[in-house]
């Protein structure tokens, strides 16, 4: 497989921090952060906004709403920058992301397997190993 490849690829799609994960062989494992830019901010706010009764700064609303919002919008963008890279290069993926806290939210972080479409690979045990 080609490690830089998707390294680039990563970076070329505005991915951050990369950095490798040793994990099995004949796989490439690889953690990373996925920043928001003002736009999805600003759209999480106002969906918190308009969704909940809560106060900017309570608990729930994080919780409840901002929080949510945005970890549902870096899943989906990852997971799109995933399959177009695995697509390109013939392989296949298994990606997670971390939950998001109300101290931290202005980056999610998410680690990714890549590795042949023969391969025998079990999320679980990747997840297990990984620590992650």
């Amino acid at each position: 497989m080609k490690k830089q490849y998707i390294i680039d690829f990563l970076n070329k799609n505005e991915l951050s921090d990369i950095s490798e994960i040793q994990y099995k062989k004949g796989t490439i494992a690889l953690k990373f952060k996925y920043y928001y830019d003002d736009v999805e901010m600003q759209a999480a706010t106002s969906y918190a906004n308009e969704e909940g009764d809560f106060k900017q700064n309570k608990e729930e609303w994080y919780e409840e709403f901002f929080l949510p919002y945005l970890s549902d919008i870096s899943a989906d963008n990852v997971e799109d920058i995933m399959e177009e890279c695995a697509e390109e290069l013939e392989i296949e993926y298994e990606f997670i992301g971390c939950d998001i806290s109300q101290d931290a939210y202005e980056f999610n972080e998410f680690a990714v397997v890549f590795y042949a479409e023969d391969s025998n690979v079990e999320i679980d045990d990747i997840l297990m190993e990984l620590d992650f």
